[in-house]
Parts: structure tokens; C-alpha cells; sequence
């Protein structure tokens, strides 16, 4: 079922504007990637590097760019047993992979072009590699294993530290006597500071998350890693996750044995103290606290979860709570994969019905509600580019705004709240143009078009002037070139 969930609809989403910040440095020489990335992005290489081969092979597209972080999503729920089944129990291993499984959460960025996925997947296996390491005598494999992962998580997104920084204290108070161990924790911290440089050459891309309010950053944490970013009834689905979260809790109490109940506290512990330490760093004032970089704790909380809900003594309540947990997951997959309203915004819909996916013998004005939103749109839009100084001649106008959708102050994800509300003006009068039909709707958009019997030069200035008695409080002036 994880691996269903993960890849049905792949490519029925359009890219977002995050996703084409990947795009444009994929389609890069491997080079001149490396080049580009540390002024456009806030995160390490080694995603753009596994995903520069990976579309190679698999293509450009939605699908084959995004089964990267789709195989690597289906790969933790593997990852998940493991952890669960050495750290625990059989049992809670196979709890925590249903569980990993149905998260709508690892399910939404296992479906986005974007680090995110692959970072999950490799705290995992610094994490299994941890609780084989959990035993008097280490294994020296698992001592490599963990100084692989715990490199490659740190290599790929810095945010990894807050589940590395705690499972690591504790290998090493466990092992302080085993010089094995103090290589392997020297080795990780050589990674962390040969990328420190890079890191604050990139802080000035991630800044703006500080400018957001902390306390719905907080709140938004435990109610996106139960029922996902959005989808429908949200506050019943975050009720029903957070009693079936609740029950867990209490049956790894009274239902488990010393060991299980040990063992799952150790976990969902580690996991609590990464999200702590992550609030510490944000109150310091290093403050990139939002909840898709807290992911690579997340495992480490399903696995103690599921020592609860799958503790031998645990019976018909342990299963019914996962089997909630499950059904919360996959009803907020579901509706998320069939309904526009939580999803990311359609910008292949938008060049369908703005006639832009296609070049046409004379050029066409766009009138676009956000500067930002070029960048996804330019994806499905190859000719557009911005209103020269001097103006241009153009028989079309396309006037695109985002008018419906669940809209929100703070949101920072993928789906449509990440656009403006704005109001479409459908008596928008521009000399010599005139409607060429009834406003169409696409998802969250609405496109209005006007067309002339022949080429009218536009200017900015009179745009300008023309758009200051509309509703659009913001936009971008943009035109195709002719094919």
C-alpha cells in the first residue's frame, strides 16, 4: 500500500515554485549545478547530485523527477520495519512500517521534487544502524553504517543535525570507551564543518522563515505529521490522530513489558529532543523551524509510537489505534490526490487554458497576480519572459489570478495557500482589446482573455496606469515570444 500511495497521481500535480528551483538546476551541467546551487537554495548537494543522474535516466517531467523522492519514500517504510523489529519488537516493526507507510505527511513530500523525501530516508538509516548499535560490544560495520548515513544526512539537508545530534550523544555516552566510536562522531563533525561555510553562504535563503510567528509554526508540527498539510475536515482527522497518538501512549504505559516499554521510550524520546533542540535553535536565534525539516525526526516517533500500539499485551486496542492512524493517513492521501483544493497549484492547466503551452505566429500579454509564480508557470510556458522596457505588440492579453482555494496566513508548503487571493476583474478595459469569451476556471485559477483584430503596442507605464483601478493588489507583466 505505501508504495500505491506513493506513486499513484506522481505526475498529476503541477510542479510549485519550490520544485522548479530543482528543475532549473537539474537541467544545469553537473558543473555548473554545483555552481549555481549555493546562491538559490538553502540546502546541501547531494539531492541535486542523485537527482541530476536520476532525471537523466527517468526525464524532466513530474513522474521521473519525482520518483526520486517516491523510491526513496517507499524505501523508509523498509527502513521503518528495520528500526521497529531491532529496536523493539517484530511486532512494533511491523506497526511502524503501516504507520510509516500511511503518513500523509512522508506521503506529500515523497511526492515532491525536493530533498526532503531522500533526507528522511537517510536519518533512517543512520537511525538503524543506531539501534544495531544499541548492544555492549558494537559491530564495526554498524559503527561505518552510521558514520555513512549520518555524513549523507548531514550532506543533505542541514536540518538533519536535530535527529543526528541526540541519537549520536547518546551512541557515544553508550560507547565513550570504544575509540571506534569517538573516529566515527570525529568523521560526522569533519562533514558538519567542511559544510558549515556553505551553510551560511545559504542562511539568506532560508531567512524568511524567521520572519514568520513561531507559535503557529509550533502548532502547525504535531497536526501536519498526523494528517498531512491539508485535506479535508481537518479537525476531525487531527482528532481522531491525536486519540489513536493518545491511546499508543498509553498502552506503551500499561500494556508493554520493561523492554518494549524501554526501548519505545528511547525512541520517541530521541525524536521529542531533536523537535526540542529545534525550538532551542530557534529561540538562539538560528530559527528554521517549520515542519517538513523537522522530518528526519519523524521516524523516530512512529517507531516509538508503534511500540505502544504494538506491544504484545497491547491486543485489540493497539491495532485499532494504528489501524486509525492508517485510515487518517490514507483519507487525507486520497483527497488530496483527487481534489484541486489541497493540492499544489495547477500550472499545466493554466498554459492549457491560457493557450500558453503552445507558440503562436504573434506575441501575447500575461498579466500574472505574483511575480513568483513565473517560475512554475515558465515550466509549462517555455516562451514567456518579462515585458521589455519599451513595450511590445501583442493581439492577446491573458489576465491570470488565483481566486479560490484554502487559503491561510502561514503556509509555506506546496499546496495553493502559497498563493495570493486575489480578486479577478472581469470589466478590464484596455484599449483596442476586447473579451474573446467567459472567464474559465482551472483549479484554483481564473484566466480572462482579450484579444484584438490586430497588434496593439503595450508599455508598462500604461499597464500600470490601466491595472490601478483593478482589484490585483500585486502582479507580474510578462509576453510570449511568437513561434
Amino acid at each position: 500500500m505505501g508504495t500505491a500511495l506513493r506513486f499513484w497521481r506522481l505526475g498529476h500535480q503541477s510542479f510549485w515554485y519550490d520544485e522548479s528551483v530543482t528543475i532549473g538546476l537539474l537541467h544545469h551541467s553537473f558543473g555548473g549545478m554545483l555552481g549555481a546551487l549555493p546562491n538559490v537554495e538553502g540546502t546541501p548537494p547531494v539531492y541535486y547530485c542523485v537527482a541530476w543522474v536520476w532525471a537523466r535516466v527517468f526525464g524532466y517531467g513530474e513522474v521521473g523527477i519525482r520518483s526520486l523522492s517516491a523510491a526513496a519514500g517507499v524505501a523508509l517504510i523498509v527502513c521503518a520495519h528495520g528500526i521497529g523489529s531491532r529496536l523493539i519488537s517484530r511486532r512494533a516493526g511491523l506497526v511502524a512500517a503501516w504507520l510509516v507507510a500511511c503518513n500523509p505527511f512522508l506521503i506529500w513530500y515523497s511526492q515532491e521534487a525536493r530533498a526532503y523525501s531522500l533526507l528522511a530516508l537517510m536519518t533512517g538509516l543512520a537511525v538503524l544502524a543506531f539501534a544495531h548499535l544499541l548492544r555492549p560490544v558494537p559491530q564495526g560495520r554498524w559503527i561505518v553504517a552510521w558514520t555513512v548515513f549520518a555524513g549523507l544526512a548531514l550532506a543533505t539537508h542541514y536540518y538533519a543535525v536535530v535527529a543526528l545530534a541526540p541519537t549520536g550523544a547518546w551512541l557515544f555516552w553508550a560507547h565513550r570507551r570504544d575509540p571506534r566510536v569517538w573516529y566515527a562522531m570525529l568523521l560526522v563533525a569533519v562533514v558538519g564543518l567542511a559544510l558549515a561555510p556553505l551553510a551560511l553562504h545559504q542562511s539568506h535563503n532560508t531567512a524568511w522563515v524567521a520572519e514568520e510567528p513561531l507559535g503557529p509554526r509550533l502548532a502547525q508540527v504535531p497536526a501536519q505529521f498526523v494528517r498531512g498539510p491539508g485535506a479535508p475536515a481537518e479537525l476531525w482527522l487531527e482528532l481522531a490522530g491525536g486519540l489513536a497518538v493518545v491511546l499508543g501512549a498509553a498502552l506503551l504505559v500499561a500494556r508493554s513489558d520493561g523492554r518494549e516499554r524501554w526501548r519505545a521510550a528511547l525512541a520517541a524520546g530521541l525524536g521529542l529532543t531533536g523537535c526540542l533542540l529545534s525550538l532551542i535553535l530557534a529561540l538562539a536565534g538560528v530559527d528554521y523551524l517549520i515542519t517538513r525539516n523537522l522530518i528526519s525526526v519523524l521516524v523516530l516517533v512512529i517507531v516509538g509510537l508503534a511500540g505502544g500500539l504494538g506491544a504484545r499485551r497491547a491486543g485489540w486496542l493497539g491495532l485499532t489505534g494504528a489501524a486509525v492512524l492508517c485510515a487518517v493517513g490514507v483519507i487525507a492521501t486520497v483527497a488530496v490526490a483527487t481534489g484541486w483544493r489541497w493540492q499544489r497549484p495547477g500550472w499545466a492547466g493554466v498554459a492549457r487554458a491560457g493557450n500558453l503551452a503552445r507558440t503562436h505566429a504573434y506575441r501575447q500579454l500575461v498579466i500574472l497576480e505574483d511575480d513568483d509564480s513565473l517560475e512554475p508557470l515558465g515550466l509549462y510556458a517555455r516562451t514567456l519572459h518579462g515585458l521589455p522596457s519599451r513595450g511590445a505588440a501583442v493581439r492577446a492579453i491573458t489576465l491570470i489570478a488565483v481566486v479560490r482555494g484554502p487559503y491561510s496566513p502561514l503556509c509555506w508548503w506546496g499546496a495553493a495557500c502559497h498563493l495570493t487571493h486575489q480578486t479577478l476583474d472581469t470589466s478590464l478595459h484596455v484599449s483596442g482589446f476586447h473579451p474573446a469569451g467567459p472567464v474559465r476556471q482551472t483549479g484554483q485559477f481564473a484566466i480572462l482573455s482579450l484579444v484584438a483584430s490586430r497588434p496593439v503596442r503595450v508599455t508598462r507605464g500604461r499597464l500600470v496606469t490601466t491595472l490601478q483601478n483593478t482589484p490585483l493588489t500585486s502582479y507580474g507583466l510578462f509576453v510570449t515570444r511568437p513561434g
